[in-house]
């Protein structure tokens, strides 16, 4: 019996950037992907390589052509890596929870224990991100706060 090679299907891929943001409490950090509306659960895969969380997504359009999306969030010793869960919406949001360590667990490790919270702003690709980046200097008992510049 005889089988045909069927030729392999060629997609052309449309990426897009979709709108992001943080929300932060106490507790955990939250980040919110918008304009999912197109794509099914199935469809968004979520990864941890290293120290990255790595968020895809991929869904047909029309014909040949597919939406195509990736997002990266550099992971902090801040979370709870183990206990990091996303929900994916009908609305078309995909929503990542960070749960955060105590303050009194990063103190012992040797963390953060200044009482500053680090924030990344979610920007598409093509833009370019200035972030003042605040600087505490205890000097002799007087707390300074510089600012610098960071690319």
């Amino acid at each position: 019996m005889e089988t045909k090679d069927q030729p392999a299907i060629d997609f052309d891929y449309e990426e897009f950037e979709p709108f992001c943001k943080w929300r932060r409490d106490e507790k955990c950090d939250f980040f919110e992907i918008y304009g999912l509306q197109d794509f099914k659960k199935e469809q968004l895969k979520i990864k941890r390589k290293l120290n990255t969380l790595i968020i895809t997504g991929e869904c047909p359009l029309k014909n040949n052509i597919r939406n195509l999306f990736r997002k990266e969030i550099r992971l902090s010793k801040h979370w709870k890596i183990d206990e990091i869960r996303a929900k994916f919406k009908k609305r078309g949001i995909l929503y990542v929870t960070l749960p955060k360590k105590t303050s009194s667990s990063f103190s012992k490790k040797g963390g953060n224990s200044t009482g500053f919270v680090f924030a990344w702003l979610a920007l598409p690709s093509n833009y370019l991100a200035v972030a003042v980046v605040p600087l505490a200097i205890v000097i002799g008992g007087l707390f300074v706060c510089k600012n610098y510049m960071s690319f």
